[in-house]
């Protein structure tokens, strides 16, 4: 059973890692259009062929679908992503990076790695690791709890 200090730390460690922000790292986007353009990215790769739906998007991140068609706007207003409807289904949506997009998406990839590579390495590979272990298995109870 876990003493009441360590219940705390638990809740303010897991709220602390919530509330944590990468704008700082990224030059030419906000941490939600970086996400959702990693998003498009690793859906694109994934099915081999250039569509992601704001639905398949939504559901990567575990966001709701308005909040990303907003963060898509955006990205759309810059430049840097696209709406186009499926030749295979007309009634279906997708979203894909344009050139601009894919280039800054690179760029923005490029400083988070820089920065977790940095943070890692004061941690140490060993300490890394077991952290992804715990952090998988604790993600895996948390949400068995949460049912």
């Amino acid at each position: 059973m876990l003493t009441c200090d360590q219940r705390s730390r638990v809740i303010n460690t897991l709220h602390s890692l919530s509330m944590l922000n990468f704008s700082s790292v990224l030059t030419h986007t906000s941490q939600s259009e970086f996400f959702v353009m990693s998003a498009i990215e690793n859906i694109e790769r994934m099915n081999c062929k250039n569509y992601s739906g704001i639905a398949n998007i939504a559901e990567s991140l575990h966001v709701s679908s308005p909040a990303i068609s907003r963060t898509i706007t955006s990205l759309e207003n810059r430049g840097y992503a696209e709406r186009y409807i499926d030749k295979e289904n007309r009634r279906s949506t997708g979203v894909r990076l344009t050139e601009s997009g894919k280039k800054i998406y690179e760029q923005e990839r490029t400083s988070i790695n820089e920065f977790v590579e940095r943070v890692t390495q004061r941690m140490g590979e060993d300490k890394i690791n077991s952290l992804i272990s715990l952090s998988d298995e604790l993600l895996d109870n948390i949400t068995k709890e949460l049912g």
